[in-house]
């Protein structure tokens, strides 16, 4: 989700990273090139802050309060000094990952629950 506060472009994205064996999403909140913030992993409210230099030198407290459901299509509200900014949902890279796992350890379970004699018979 990307939004603009005084000239300022801010994002929040989220991606399917290994750190939590694909099964949570990491989100991170950018300020224009700049990493803010960075958090995720099995909670449904992840809260990332930050702080926003202005031009005249005045420091914003941004905080950007993420609604994760299983990391499916979660929504974002940023505000910047309690003033709500922006709305939105997010748009989490690699959404393929965790059914990915999921079907690779379903795999595993089920060629150990047969026995690697049905398997080579199966293959011979």
């Amino acid at each position: 989700m990307e939004s603009e506060w005084k000239g300022y472009d801010i994002s929040v994205r989220g991606n399917w990273t290994i750190k939590w064996l694909f099964l949570a999403p990491e989100y991170e909140l950018w300020v224009g090139e700049t990493q803010l913030d960075k958090k995720g992993g099995p909670t449904m409210n992840p809260k990332l802050e930050g702080l926003i230099e202005d031009k005249e030198g005045k420091l914003h407290h941004v905080v950007a309060d993420i609604v994760s459901i299983i990391g499916y299509n979660p929504s974002v509200q940023i505000s910047i000094e309690g003033e709500e900014v922006a709305t939105g949902n997010v748009r989490v890279q690699n959404f393929l990952n965790p059914f990915l796992v999921i079907f690779i350890l379903i795999s595993v379970v089920v060629m150990l629950y047969i026995g690697p004699t049905v398997i080579r018979d199966l293959f011979s």
